[in-house]
């Protein structure tokens, strides 16, 4: 029987999973011992630095359609040997398994809201999918003791729409502070030097902005592309970049440990975040792909959306973008992101990154553990 103060339990591949990984180490570094329930491929995820080492219980993801992995977690979340003293789930396909081993050790539960599940963008027009699981999640919520959101716009919402006995606690999808490194990225999709290249990081969906992209692209033919993810709407993407004789500039990176993401993204020149407004969980979003292009002191062109204009405004790290993408508009963005002496002031604003990483997140939420935990 393992007996952490601790269970992180994820719908999710851990290696790749950074929200989930830098709770965790959070939290070792504080002296709790974690452990985590979620899939594991035998990457190396321990701790780097001083803490009590993670304890990764792997569990079996038989991959396929949503419903099916989100079955088989919960069975295997009902069969761990383990009582915790505090129970997380990372998000909502974990939400239904976290509470059963809650329950079972009498451990309070915290719920990582990490987006609006009842207004997913991926469920735009599915709309008895949608009610579904707004219905899930609102039935789950009598379970929670504390919600933790992504941005304070976030938490407003959710305190508003769930009238949640006590606040919403926000962590900020940021990394971990790092310097800038050298990149093998460029060398890795055949860019030459000379070339624009723009980096999307994430799960490769519909309405993150890349048929956007892809159009901008095709009005200038200096500008390259990396994605480094993998995602259902890959197939579709690739036949929009053929069709507008792009193809041989976007290249697919497939998505790589979380570990591995920070010297990728500091080999291109610019960040895309250029999310579409298609639902109010993608209205709202705030996403660590901005964070991280600010840690790798590039650039970053974002959609003018709440928590996105707001971010800008306080941190002048890229160029806002209208809501309707215009393809000359992002064009002529990418241009002004890459030309002094903007881009310079730019990348001096990125340094707010120090107060931003997930060192200054970290004191929040393990504090609010510690309180669960006494």
């Amino acid at each position: 029987m393992i007996e952490p103060d601790v269970l992180l339990v994820a719908l999710s591949e851990l290696s790749r999973d950074a929200r989930t990984l830098n709770l965790a180490r959070a939290l070792a570094s504080d002296g709790l011992r974690v452990a985590i329930h979620a899939a594991d491929i035998g990457t190396d995820v321990t701790l780097k630095g001083a803490g009590e080492p993670l304890t990764v219980i792997p569990w079996n993801d038989p991959g396929g359609r949503a419903a099916r992995r989100w079955w088989s977690l919960g069975r295997s979340a009902r069969r761990l040997a383990v009582r915790p003293r505090l129970v997380i789930a990372m998000d909502l396909f974990a939400l239904d398994a976290a509470r059963a081993v809650a329950r079972r050790c009498g451990a309070p539960l915290i719920y990582d809201m990490r987006e609006f599940y009842f207004a997913l963008g991926p469920l735009q027009g599915k709309g008895l999918r949608q009610r579904l699981l707004a219905w899930h999640e609102r039935r789950l919520l009598g379970s929670v003791d504390r919600v933790i959101v992504s941005g304070p716009l976030d938490a407003d919402v959710v305190n508003d729409r769930f009238h949640l006995p006590k606040p919403a606690v926000v962590v900020l999808n940021t990394p971990p502070y790092r310097d800038p490194v050298t990149s093998d990225l460029r060398k890795r999709c055949g860019v030459p030097h000379d070339a624009l290249l723009a980096i999307y990081q994430g799960v490769v969906h519909h309405g993150r902005g890349l048929a956007p992209m892809f159009s901008a692209m095709s009005l200038n033919p200096r500008v390259h592309l990396a994605i480094v993810g993998n995602g259902p709407a890959e197939a579709d993407l690739r036949i929009t970049a053929n069709d507008l004789g792009i193809g041989n500039r976007v290249h697919w990176c497939e998505s790589v440990p979380y570990d591995e993401l920070h010297a990728l993204t500091c080999g291109a020149d610019v960040g895309v975040c250029l999310i579409e407004p298609l639902s109010m969980s993608y209205e709202y979003a705030l996403p660590n792909k901005l964070f991280e292009t600010m840690m790798a002191r590039i650039p970053v062109l974002v959609t003018d959306l709440p928590a996105l204009r707001r971010h800008i405004e306080s941190h002048p790290v890229g160029l806002i973008v209208g809501r309707t993408l215009d393809a000359r508009e992002i064009a002529d963005a990418l241009d002004a992101a890459t030309t002094e002496p903007r881009r310079r002031q730019m990348i001096v604003a990125c340094d707010d990154i120090r107060q931003l990483s997930y060192e200054s997140q970290a004191a929040h939420v393990v504090a609010l553990c510690r309180e669960y935990l006494v």
